[in-house]
């Protein structure tokens, strides 16, 4: 336990003196969250959006920002620049093993999307009386998106063995999450073809079981059959071709 806390602080110190990526992570969506739910006109209805406010539009976004950027960014620029710099190959050689290392790095993308989800949540949730309609939904879509998401990122880290090439993939990855995901077209508003092929990603799917829980209730057992074909698939490939050196 002394060696795992060790390994989770030592890589916690590194991303924070990553101010861009602690920007990107915690303060952005946070603040935008928080000053979305502080306009009125925000969280009313809207025709356009199905009867959604826009703050119910986008707060789940928001709350997939993070855990996207984390997974498919952050993750795998940190494993595969170890296994460039030879760390991942060291480590096999001492105590702390690569494994810890994984442990460790899961461990922190966990504890970061879980404050940061909190943050999203409670706050804008004081703000403006909107909360989650069904939370233990909430959180299952919060977690099936999370693991699709990790197993994304690990298929990058195990694909690519240059860091700023896994980096500038995971950079197009998560652009293409958040666009289907609804961050710049939001999913009411998408042509027919384009929602549906929205449903079948994990970024799409998430917002929609995300915004179903926040909203109504259970979601379409569709959207956790998407999420959990993602997961498992993406876990299995990360597992068969993930090397450490």
């Amino acid at each position: 336990m002394s060696a795992t806390t060790a390994m989770i602080g030592s890589e916690a110190k590194l991303l924070a003196r990553n101010p861009g990526v602690v920007i990107w992570t915690v303060i952005l969506p946070v603040a935008a969250s928080i000053i979305i739910a502080s306009i009125p006109a925000a969280r009313e209805p809207l025709d356009e959006f199905g009867g959604l406010s826009v703050f119910q539009v986008y707060q789940p976004i928001l709350v997939l920002f993070v855990v996207a950027l984390l997974a498919v960014q952050a993750l795998p620029d940190v494993l595969t620049r170890y296994r460039e710099m030879g760390i991942l190959k060291r480590l096999r050689t001492t105590p702390a093993s690569p494994s810890l290392l994984l442990v460790a790095q899961f461990v922190l993308t966990s504890a970061v999307s879980i404050m940061c989800l909190a943050l999203i949540v409670v706050v804008p949730g004081i703000i403006s009386g909107q909360w989650p309609q069904h939370p233990v939904g909430f959180i299952v879509s919060y977690v099936l998106t999370g693991w699709a998401f990790l197993g994304l990122g690990m298929v990058i880290a195990s694909l690519f063995r240059n860091a700023k090439v896994a980096a500038g993939f995971g950079s197009l990855v998560f652009f293409v999450l958040m666009f289907f995901a609804g961050l710049w077209v939001p999913r009411a508003t998408m042509p027919g073809w384009l929602h549906v092929t929205s449903n079948l990603t994990p970024s799409g799917a998430g917002t929609q079981a995300l915004v179903d829980t926040a909203t109504t209730g259970w979601p379409a057992i569709g959207y956790f059959g998407t999420l959990l074909v993602w997961g498992a698939v993406t876990t299995a490939i990360a597992i068969r071709t993930f090397k450490w050196e």
